[in-house]
């Protein structure tokens, strides 16, 4: 019996690159290869794309770390408090400062599977001991951080602390330096970096004319 062959992990669309897990770029293979063809040929798109994806999730697991952190110990205004303002901070910073000597713990710490196991843990033992209430906010922090329902919710208000910092979309901007970092790295040319920020900016605004002369 053979395995079944994988899906792609990304593909390109008129909009840019779509991911597997719900990734978009305003952007495309030949695009990058034109500004960073050192740096993709080195790691390969997929495995870019999946970097950035991973570092975009980085204030979830932020919060989500820190409210598990804090409930056994902490009131629970103060845990669901400090879980959301450092979603927020590094909802605001972390596009802009990508570290790459971070990916790999991240990869792991990101993933569902650990997270799930780390709250079941802890809230078994906060269940334990009875404090239900505790165990209820883990529950909700939970679902709230995974589904991103704070992204929409705040979306917007992030958006404007953000715009500062970069006008690009979220996982565009990390994206973007990423690719930085990683010339940076390994001593690669990063002059292109300026154009791929102005052609992304151009790919993001046909998408929205279009879309307005669609309605």
């Amino acid at each position: 019996m053979t395995d079944r062959p994988q899906p792609p992990y990304w593909a390109e669309s008129p909009d840019g690159i779509v991911t597997i897990d719900g990734g978009r770029f305003h952007t495309t293979e030949a695009d990058l290869r034109s500004f960073a063809a050192d740096v993709v040929d080195r790691y390969g798109m997929t495995t870019l794309l999946k970097m950035a994806s991973t570092w975009a999730r980085l204030p979830a697991t932020k919060g989500l770390l820190i409210l598990i952190a804090l409930l056994p110990y902490a009131a629970l205004w103060q845990a669901a408090a400090a879980a959301i303002l450092v979603w927020f901070f590094g909802s605001v910073v972390s596009p802009s400062t990508v570290f790459l000597v971070f990916m790999r713990p991240l990869s792991w710490i990101s993933h569902p599977v650990v997270q799930g196991l780390l709250y079941v843990l802890v809230l078994s033992l906060l269940a334990a001991q009875g404090a239900y209430p505790a165990v209820g906010l883990g529950l909700a922090g939970f679902i709230v951080f995974r589904w991103g329902l704070l992204d929409r919710v705040f979306g917007r208000v992030v958006a404007t602390f953000r715009k500062p910092l970069s006008p690009l979309p979220v996982q565009d901007a990390i994206l973007r330096n990423l690719i930085v970092r990683a010339a940076l790295k390994h001593g690669y040319p990063v002059g292109g970096t300026d154009a791929m920020q102005q052609r992304i900016l151009e790919i993001m605004h046909y998408r929205r004319s279009t879309r307005k002369k669609g309605q």
